[in-house]
């Protein structure tokens, strides 16, 4: 009875153990199915990121062209600036001369220049002895 006993331990636990390996073996295959899942996702992610960086390095393209842009967009408006500044000046420089010629061909003469348009006395006998010898002509 001994040896039955043993057997039939024996064959329990050959059975045990059997059961045991095909769940391993099962568990194994899960495992695997998973990795592989897990790494195709891994793919995709790094996909997905060379895709983000392509982004980024056209974007940041993109921003350093329009810096530039802008770079050449102020210095064009600062050139017209000056230059606006400038002919203002002279406009506004000029504006004396223009009006103490008038004066002089309607008939005034250089003490009258200095008086309404400022100027110096030099400066007013030049302009009578220029506009006023074409009216006298």
């Amino acid at each position: 009875m001994n040896i039955e006993i043993i057997g039939i331990g024996i064959g329990i636990l050959a059975l045990l153990w059997a059961v045991s390996l095909i769940g391993l073996l099962r568990a194994q295959r899960r495992q695997r199915r998973e990795l592989q899942a897990l790494q195709e996702r891994l793919t995709g992610r790094e996909a997905d990121l060379d895709a983000l960086r392509g982004d980024l390095t056209a974007l940041t393209r993109a921003s350093v062209g329009a810096g530039d842009h802008l770079v050449q967009v102020e210095h064009r408006v600062r050139r017209l600036s000056e230059r606006q500044n400038q002919t203002e000046m002279r406009a506004v420089g000029d504006r004396p001369y223009q009006q103490a010629i008038q004066l002089v061909q309607g008939g005034a003469d250089a003490e009258e220049l200095v008086r309404q348009c400022g100027l110096t006395r030099g400066e007013a006998d030049l302009i009578v002895m220029m506009h006023g010898a074409a009216r006298a002509s």
